[in-house]
């Protein structure tokens, strides 16, 4: 292993060339504190503050890839921006202009090249930071996440500069090298690494003290470097990708994390159905590596399942927002697109994500990811719907009745995903959904607590946090009675049939309002039409109301409408939803 490590100035660092952020790299996520804090260890150490490690392998002449420390060197030149442009405001252009040599440098070609490169796409760092005048910077709108970090990094640096400069007895000059000085003499223990693979190994044993590398990264590191460097660009590229689309998810906030156990939990690439604990997966995907021809096929391998089901993941927000189906296009391969199929599908696993809860993402996953990419096509549209719904009974049961997650369930999960990924032929499949469905039989929430659960449910536009679950449940008993008069491709909205405006919801006497007695599902264009008080708007629930919500026929032939109605109803709808959530599954 050929390698040297030396403590050097992080201006030294920045002037051998240039540093390059590889694809596999998360993006920039300093936040505000981070920030703060490297300015107060800057400047309570002026004779230079260490920075950590840097772990470098060379990419090309004069050029470094990062494997670590994009984070820090990142907020050191954006403190160096910050510190140029303090120079300007004092007219100190040739200050400036020197470092400006520190964020840009003149190549072979006579090119302007940046000091730092990112192989994604530039983002605000380079089209703002690193080359635009200090006014176009302020009048740029970042749009990422990572963007608006750097911004902000920017704007603490030079809000802490001008502070600084204020409070400073020296000339105002004087003030700006002090800050200078101690910004580029920081130092770090710069690693430079001959092989690309050793040096993902170096980054892994400096890290693995005190407190363990995130197991994503080390999965990563793992992965990336069994693939040869020339060879690696675009596995690089999905993996950066694929953590883009879990991060960005706002359907549930999963970790990146946790999304590497529910995926690995997902196949059947261990030896048996066991759930694989999180701090165990390096070793099992070590294993699966090297079960395959060679550790770069399975590294390969393993890429490609990650980003499948990132991107799975990703579309769970559009099968929430509008489950036709269609948003499926960009994911699913062209031979295997059926516009009707996904409209199927999305109407399926809307039931399964309405809940909200993490405990099914192994089985939907493996379900997916082999129903979608598959080479066996054990997987029918009629079996994958069959055991979504299936998952739907069992999940919305369980949340609905605030049960907690137990071993029990996840085991049930994890068993019917192995299965799934295991199956060679459709029997398999079939054998799979059965074993679920007896598992899921002995595990459902009794009838009672059931109801329970769904009583608690509420909705109130001040308080929207059970929407998706409220409206759900009522479109599955409109289907469930049948006859419904509101079609599936009008915009549907929640009415409350005694009005909720003027009420304080946070009154116990107004809070059968939000209760699902009190709620029914309308047509946006009627809805927003309606008179508010109940003798008035009778006549037009009764067009729309379903033939078998006979409570609420009965109540607009009176023309009253109350507390005592309301609970009324709320009984019927409990009736109708243990019989649409069955206890018992066929099996």
């Amino acid at each position: 292993m050929g390698f040297d490590a030396v403590q050097r100035t992080i201006g030294e660092i920045i002037l051998i060339g240039e540093h390059v952020v590889p694809r596999y790299q998360r993006p920039y996520a300093w936040d505000d504190e981070n920030v703060l804090d490297l300015w107060n260890d800057l400047r309570d150490n002026p004779e230079g503050h260490f920075l950590g490690n840097m772990v470098v392998h060379p990419s090309g002449s004069d050029s470094w890839d990062l494997v670590d420390g994009q984070q820090r060197l990142t907020t050191v030149l954006i403190a160096i921006r910050a510190i140029k442009d303090a120079y300007e405001k004092v007219g100190e252009r040739g200050r400036a202009q020197g470092l400006s040599n520190y964020l840009q440098r003149v190549d072979l070609s006579g090119e302007a090249a940046f000091r730092l490169k990112y192989r994604t796409a530039s983002g605000f760092l380079h089209l703002g930071l690193f080359s635009e005048s200090e006014a176009t910077i302020r009048e740029a709108k970042p749009e990422s996440t990572a963007d608006k970090a750097q911004y902000a990094a920017y704007e603490i640096f030079a809000k802490h500069i001008e502070a600084e400069i204020a409070e400073s007895t020296k000339p105002r000059v004087e003030a700006i090298d002090a800050i200078r000085d101690r910004t580029i003499r920081s130092s770090v223990v710069y690693v430079r690494v001959d092989d690309r693979q050793d040096a993902f190994r170096i980054f892994e044993t400096l890290n693995d003290r005190g407190k363990s590398l995130n197991q994503v990264d080390l999965v990563k590191n793992q992965v990336i470097s069994s693939i040869t460097a020339t060879a690696a660009q675009e596995e690089e590229h999905l993996w950066g990708n694929s953590v883009r689309n879990i991060e960005s998810s706002s359907w549930s906030k999963v970790k990146v994390e946790d999304f590497l156990g529910y995926t690995w939990n997902s196949t059947s690439h261990q030896q048996d159905d066991e759930i694989v604990a999180v701090n165990r997966i390096r070793r099992s995907v070590d294993a699966f590596m090297r079960s395959r021809e060679n550790m770069e096929q399975g590294a390969r391998e393993f890429v490609r399942l990650f980003s499948e089901t990132a991107e799975i993941f990703k579309e769970f927000d559009e099968c929430l927002a509008s489950p036709n189906g269609k948003h499926w296009k960009q994911v699913v391969p062209a031979e295997r697109w059926r516009p009707d199929r996904f409209a199927a599908v999305d109407h399926a696993l809307y039931g399964c994500l309405v809940p909200g809860s993490n405990l099914p993402l192994n089985l939907l996953f493996s379900l997916l990811r082999n129903y979608i990419h598959g080479p066996r096509r054990a997987i029918s549209n009629a079996r994958l719907v069959d055991f979504l719904s299936a998952i739907e009974n069992l999940q919305f049961r369980w949340s609905i009745s605030q049960r907690p997650s137990t071993s029990t369930i996840r085991r049930a999960y994890r068993r019917a995903a192995y299965s799934v990924d295991a199956a060679t032929t459709a029997n398999d499949t079939i054998k799979a959904l059965r074993q679920f469905k007896r598992d899921a039989n002995a595990l459902m929430p009794t009838d009672a607590q059931f109801r329970d659960g769904l009583k608690k449910l509420t909705y109130f536009t001040q308080r929207p946090q059970d929407v998706h679950r409220v409206r759900y449940t009522l479109e599955k008993i409109d289907e469930f009675w049948g006859s419904s008069k509101i079609g599936r491709n009008q915009s549907i909205t929640l009415e409350h049939i005694e009005p909720q405006g003027g009420k304080s919801i946070n009154s116990n006497q107004n809070f059968w309002v939000g209760k699902l007695g009190n709620l029914m599902l309308l047509s946006m264009e009627v809805n927003s039409a309606l008179p508010s008080d109940f003798p008035s708007k009778a006549p037009k629930l009764a067009q729309w109301a379903n033939t078998s919500d006979l409570v609420l026929h009965r109540q607009i032939e009176l023309s009253e409408w109350s507390n005592a109605a309301a609970n009324k109803r709320m009984e019927a709808l409990l009736n109708t939803a243990i019989s649409v959530w069955p206890k018992a599954m066929d099996i």
